[in-house]
């Protein structure tokens, strides 16, 4: 299952989160309660669920309210071989934009910011050799720094990625996401025309 599907969630994984180790790579067995615990919340004040209470946006909802801070038209930029890389930002869209769990900002998000931005890295998808290299920095939660640098003078159509991964094992995952494969959270896909001479666009 991908990210944002409810999949074998373990309370264990969730106590790890809230907690503030989401990095956790296997999961707690010690006694967790779901009210008191995980939610900060007496046992008489209201029903608290697995997933329904602390439920993340589905990984197609990140991936649609992320975009290209410069909004390219089709997320292309055509360059030169005179342009030795591309620097540009992504953002995304908080998830309380979505319907996700009454504790999911407060006991899973919020407090694991940091956590989160260091999620973002970049990934060469093309294949094609235009693409020497795909770094990020200045990392947030919903915002990224990226570059991407260029072979030599390569020319042709290339892509990369710009995502939230879920590479490794970890609460994170196991919990919202897929605990036996990469997955990811917000992403775009960064499409890449390079041509000889002239002066680069999208720079």
């Amino acid at each position: 299952m991908a990210f944002g599907a409810a999949d074998n969630c373990s309370l264990g994984d969730l106590g790890a989160i809230t907690s503030g180790s989401p990095e956790a790579t296997s999961t707690p067995t010690s006694e967790i309660a779901l009210g008191d615990d995980c939610a900060d919340y007496a046992p008489n004040g209201g029903n608290i669920s697995l997933w329904a209470s602390f439920k993340c946006p589905t990984q197609s909802q990140m991936v649609s309210g992320t975009i290209i801070d410069s909004e390219p038209e089709d997320d292309a930029f055509s360059v030169t071989t005179l342009d030795v890389y591309l620097d540009d930002a992504v953002t995304m869209d908080s998830p309380s934009t979505y319907s996700v769990g009454s504790k999911f900002m407060s006991k899973c998000w919020n407090p694991n910011s940091t956590w989160i931005g260091n999620r973002w890295d970049g990934e060469d998808t093309g294949g094609n050799n235009v693409i020497s290299y795909v770094t990020t920095s200045n990392t947030e939660p919903l915002t990224s720094d990226f570059r991407i640098g260029f072979n030599g003078n390569n020319t042709g159509v290339d892509s990369a990625y710009i995502r939230q991964s879920l590479t490794g094992n970890s609460a994170w995952r196991r919990f919202f996401g897929n605990d036996s494969s990469d997955d990811y959270m917000g992403r775009v896909t960064v499409n890449i025309n390079r041509t000889s001479g002239g002066g680069g666009g999208g720079l």
